[in-house]
């Protein structure tokens, strides 16, 4: 039963894009630097905590959000998984952690893509490489003039732009 309900889940996350994300948040006004606004549901399609903690984990959602709003490289999407796959973990333990980890991973493989896919944030279509130095300046100035309720912004700009 255990796995039918593992299953059950983890299909919900391959058919996640065909629904897409709904923004609930919207942070910054149209920015002339090259971005959109960035936007957030939290957890896309899945839940941000669990019942009697129905926003535990949420914060970790909204920071790999904003993360695939300015996006980078493969790799840096691999590690920003990675860290919403830590960062739930410590907040809820590595049951959860695993099954948000690989629920978002697999759904990556969807043949369906949803408006907040990798490097989504960009105007322009952007292939996943490294950031540029003009594209990291134009990012941290749009962050340092953004409020997320979730997100520690000086602590977020540190981790990601050391």
């Amino acid at each position: 039963m255990k796995n039918l309900k593992l299953l059950t889940t983890l299909s919900l996350f391959l058919l996640a894009p065909i629904v897409g994300a709904q923004p609930d948040t919207e942070i910054s006004k149209e920015s002339a630097l090259g971005l959109r606004p960035f936007f957030t549901d939290g957890c896309t399609l899945f839940i941000d905590g669990p019942k009697d903690q129905p926003t535990l984990w949420r914060h970790c959602c909204v920071e790999h959000d904003l993360r695939y709003w300015f996006g980078g490289s493969k790799d840096d999407r691999d590690a920003t998984d990675l860290r919403l796959k830590a960062c739930v973990e410590k907040a809820a333990g590595a049951n959860w952690a695993n099954l948000i980890y690989y629920g978002v991973r697999t759904g990556r493989l969807s043949p369906i893509k949803n408006k907040t896919q990798w490097n989504w944030g960009w105007k322009e279509k952007r292939e996943s490489v490294p950031l540029t130095t003009e594209e990291i300046s134009t990012v941290k100035l749009e962050l340092s003039h953004m409020t997320v309720p979730e997100v520690d912004m000086p602590d977020f700009l540190k981790v990601n732009f050391p």
